[in-house]
């Protein structure tokens, strides 16, 4: 959040159902990290409920990453194209992402 000035939650794909699903409608974006291990038919399910009642899904699959990569080596494939999204969402929100209102400016 500190290089994106945006709200956001990191919520596993397995508690979707108990409380986030609530807040899926029209305009409301969720990033998706697909799996390629066990977790990749509940991430699929999440993904599925949010493109049925017209949420904005945004989709990073590992399969496309991952180059026959073993799932464990996931974290470290995926960091590339999360900190381009980063980036590119700072751009398009026209914010600099070096810029910092608090963090290392002031005292805390």
């Amino acid at each position: 959040m500190e290089f994106l000035w945006s709200h956001g939650a990191v919520i596993q794909a397995g508690e979707f159902r108990h409380g986030p699903l609530e807040i899926v409608e029209s305009g409301v974006p969720f990033l998706f990290l697909l799996p390629t291990d066990s977790s990749r038919a509940i991430t699929q399910r999440a993904l599925q409920f949010v493109e049925r009642w017209k949420g904005t899904a945004i989709v990073l699959d590992y399969a496309d990453f991952a180059m026959g990569l073993h799932a464990d080596l996931a974290p470290f494939v995926m960091f590339v194209p999360l900190e381009w999204f980063c980036y590119y969402f700072s751009v398009v929100r026209d914010h600099n992402p070096d810029e910092r209102r608090y963090y290392g400016v002031v005292e805390y």
